[in-house]
């Protein structure tokens, strides 16, 4: 019986300990998330992009022909690049 009642107390007392820790470790992360903003990124010029590749698969010996293209898409990168400068990203 001894043994029995100090067996309940050690697995309330885990329990306990286990419930507390639980809650510790859900306030901090949720305080971790909070500090730091979770960064959303879409691809500049994906189009573009796929395109010179495209490009690039099909004039594998005339790379050159592409360079319309790859024009096109450096223009449209710093066009983007000067954007998030002027709205302070």
């Amino acid at each position: 019986a001894f043994y029995k009642e100090q067996l309940a107390r050690l697995e309330e007392r885990s329990s306990e300990f286990y419930k507390v820790t639980t809650e510790e470790y859900q306030k901090a992360a949720e305080e971790v998330e909070a500090k730091f903003k979770r960064y959303e990124y879409h691809p500049v010029c994906a189009d573009l992009q796929a395109k010179i590749l495209q490009c690039y698969r099909q004039n594998t010996q005339q790379t050159l022909s592409c360079s319309a293209l790859a024009s096109q898409y450096m223009h449209c990168v710093n066009h983007a690049k000067q954007s998030t400068l002027e709205k302070g990203g």
